[in-house]
């Protein structure tokens, strides 16, 4: 990698964040996303509970090299959040392909983070399976998520909150203080995030007015189950490049995933391993991310 890339970049806030961004939308859904820079188009996708502000530390510097978006799935962040709608992960993939469709894009790469992974997963499931492609992927990075469900360890009060009826009961009780204690036990043990970082993340997380529906998105769990030998296969039998960034430090989906996609034989991966950070590389280790990102993808 040259010398001369620039890694002094700033970073937005999250209200910042909200007022570079536009809204798309689906159905009778809007959808929030950020778009900046030019060239190669770069799609980031986010985790549970939060949203494509986990990017925002890394965004600023891809901005200079990609055409760069950024989209809050539906239920997260500044998307809508309907209360009563039934959320899937190919109901999300839809909506990025819608996006990209149209957007026009023709060529695309991505980077995927814990739900995303899935995401991901059944975007190059359905990349091998059509005849008629209407966009092509230039290559993908995964950070820390479920890839294979019987590797993903969810958090105690994640497996709570995804138990019917008792999730919808526990959901009214879930509040910042103990969405902070669960967030920062995924993370490195010398890379937590701040108080104050957990307060914006967590009024992204209940935007506009206090929204609570984590009960409904952690249906993914069970979905990432029964779609789990196809997305396994996808990942076997793409042609697309693929690095995999790895937080060892991670309990949900650290070195013991890593250890997997070492094992399996994946076509084109590169594996990079950070025995030190948690689930959110991007975060816990920002410039690092963002080099490797480049290197790969450009």
């Amino acid at each position: 990698m040259s010398d001369m890339l620039d890694l002094n970049f700033p970073k937005k806030n999250a209200t910042e964040w909200l007022a570079a961004g536009k809204f798309f939308e689906f159905k009778k859904f809007q959808i929030f996303y950020i778009q900046e820079g030019r060239g190669q188009n770069l799609i980031l996708l986010h985790g549970f509970p939060t949203s494509s502000w986990d990017y925002s530390k890394i965004f600023n510097g891809l901005t200079r090299y990609f055409n760069t978006f950024a989209i809050d799935f539906l239920g997260f962040g500044y998307s809508s959040k309907p209360t009563k709608h039934t959320y899937t992960l190919m109901e999300q993939t839809d909506i990025i392909e819608h996006f990209i469709e149209k957007n026009a894009l023709k060529r695309v790469k991505f980077v995927f983070h814990d739900y995303a992974v899935s995401v991901g997963q059944e975007i190059l499931a359905r990349h091998l399976e059509r005849k008629d492609r209407k966009y092509e992927i230039d290559g993908a990075v995964f950070f820390n998520g479920g890839l294979f469900p019987h590797l993903h360890r969810p958090t105690f009060k994640q497996k709570l909150l995804a138990t019917p009826f008792l999730g919808a009961f526990l959901a009214r009780f879930y509040d910042e203080k103990k969405f902070g204690v669960a967030f920062s036990d995924v993370f490195g043990k010398n890379t937590k995030p701040t108080e104050k970082e957990i307060s914006v993340l967590w009024k992204l997380i209940t935007y506009p007015s206090k929204i609570l529906i984590p009960h409904k998105l952690l249906k993914y769990i069970p979905e990432r189950r029964l779609h789990g030998d196809r997305w396994k296969n996808a990942l076997l039998q793409t042609e697309v490049p693929l690095l995999f960034i790895n937080g060892g430090e991670d309990p949900v989906s650290g070195s013991h995933l890593a250890d997997e996609i070492e094992r399996l034989p994946i076509k084109n991966k590169k594996l990079i391993r950070w025995p030190n950070i948690g689930h959110y590389p991007m975060w816990e280790n920002p410039e690092e991310s963002f080099k490797e990102i480049y290197e790969f993808l450009k």
